[in-house]
């Protein structure tokens, strides 16, 4: 008997799927996605094998005993999208919502692995079960660690060329921030330059994924290159290396303003601090000269969420939260703040030289401003010099700074900041 899930490859999608080799866009590639889409939710649980239907819904004790009697082949897959049961346990998990306790999907992977589960199956677009789990709209952390401990492929390429992810599917990890399924695929070894169809690759690609996301790559990035952890990576005491927790807060040395240490920690630190230490100098900083303008001062992730139709502050939002009413109340006293300032967007990746306009905001966004290359020619050349040699894909950069006055930025350069999740 024939289950077919109530899915069925149309004509369009089986001319695509005959062409050889990857699918770009132009081949077809973002046709297919489409269809797929939009195809998968015409999934009928009744047009499964009963052995499917337990799987889907959860069912561990009716896997095994399904399993006992008809023994199915663990590597073969259902539906003529070619589902493995891998990837039916991922979808179930997705879709359907039982009775608190009547659903254990991680039993039935534990039990159908110890009976010889394959987990990358490919259905007919190449996707494996770690990609499904990787693509949900909610972050499914635990089961993407459970998949690769239990040797899923965290570099098997799907039709379009690409590994994990593709362009077109990693927008709804950023949109979400799934940042710890990035964080446990770059452990188990994902490939990030491997290009797909179109000629794009994770490496490409992240920085326009939010700051979450490229904080997350820029740390593995690092750690793959064999380099030194960058100051403020990890919110933690640098002498004792534990992390921050709520009710000890890390103070800030007063000379360099980078390293943190717990009160007691302080004096500790010093003796091996001081020899690293580079206070607010000339020579550590240059000094920008702030503009505050009302207009759309947005990230390039902030631009790519509001043409998907994400949630953004509006421009009135951002002119309001750095109005010079609001920045005259700090007259006469220096603001430490720490600041991160983005060169002018050109388009691609890395990013060309430019004049334009730097944008600069604080985490709160309790201060933001322009830069304009007119008002400080020298500063404004030696800070962008700076984001692009020195940061991920020289698009922005962080960095500790002292608001002196309305009109006067001083922002250390010479310690450029751990990329960071805002």
């Amino acid at each position: 008997m024939s289950y077919t899930g109530g899915l069925s490859i149309t004509q369009e999608m089986k001319a695509i799927l005959d062409r050889p080799g990857f699918l770009s866009e132009a081949q077809g590639g973002q046709a297919l996605r489409e269809m797929y889409q939009k195809g998968s939710l015409d999934l009928d649980f009744r047009l499964l094998s009963p052995f499917a239907q337990a799987i889907l819904f959860g069912s561990l004790s009716e896997v095994k005993r399904i399993f006992a009697l008809l023994k199915p082949n663990l590597s073969g897959a259902e539906t003529p999208w070619r589902l493995g049961y891998a990837t039916l346990a991922v979808w179930g998990m997705q879709k359907i919502v039982g009775p608190p306790g009547s659903q254990d999907y991680f039993g039935i992977l534990e039990f159908l692995l110890s009976q010889g589960l394959f987990l990358d199956v490919p259905d007919l677009a190449g996707y494996t079960a770690l990609h499904h789990a990787c693509m949900a709209r909610k972050q499914l952390e635990d089961v993407v660690r459970y998949l690769l401990k239990n040797g899923a492929d965290p570099n098997h390429r799907h039709r379009y060329g690409g590994v994990y992810c593709d362009f077109h599917k990693i927008f709804s990890a950023m949109q979400q921030n799934h940042t710890a399924v990035v964080d446990a695929l770059m452990e188990y070894g994902a490939d990030i330059d491997t290009k797909d169809a179109d000629d794009y690759s994770a490496r490409d690609l992240f920085v326009t994924c939010g700051p979450q996301v490229a904080a997350t790559m820029t740390k593995w990035i690092r750690k793959r290159a064999g380099e030194e952890e960058a100051p403020r990576e990890v919110k933690r005491c640098d002498q004792c290396k534990k992390p921050w927790r709520e009710g000890a807060p890390l103070k800030n040395c007063s000379r360099c303003r980078v390293a943190s240490c717990s009160t007691e920690c302080q004096k500790k630190a010093w003796p091996n601090h001081k020899t690293s230490c580079k206070p607010f100098s000339k020579e550590t900083t240059v000094t920008l000269k702030p503009t505050y303008k009302q207009g759309s001062l947005m990230p390039s992730a902030e631009w790519t969420w509001s043409k998907l139709g994400c949630r953004t502050d509006t421009p009135e939002e951002k002119a309001a939260a750095a109005t010079p009413k609001n920045l005259d109340r700090r007259r006469g006293q220096a603001k430490n703040i720490v600041i991160k300032v983005q060169v002018p967007f050109t388009g691609t990746y890395p990013v060309e030289r430019s004049t334009g306009d730097l944008m600069v905001y604080t985490k709160k966004r309790d201060f933001s401003c322009s830069i304009r290359r007119q008002d400080c020619p020298e500063a404004y050349e030696e800070i962008s010099e700076v984001i692009r040699t020195k940061s991920a894909r020289g698009a922005k950069a962080y960095f500790t700074a002292e608001l002196q006055s309305k009109d006067k930025l001083v922002v250390k350069i010479s310690d450029v900041l751990a990329e960071q999740p805002w």
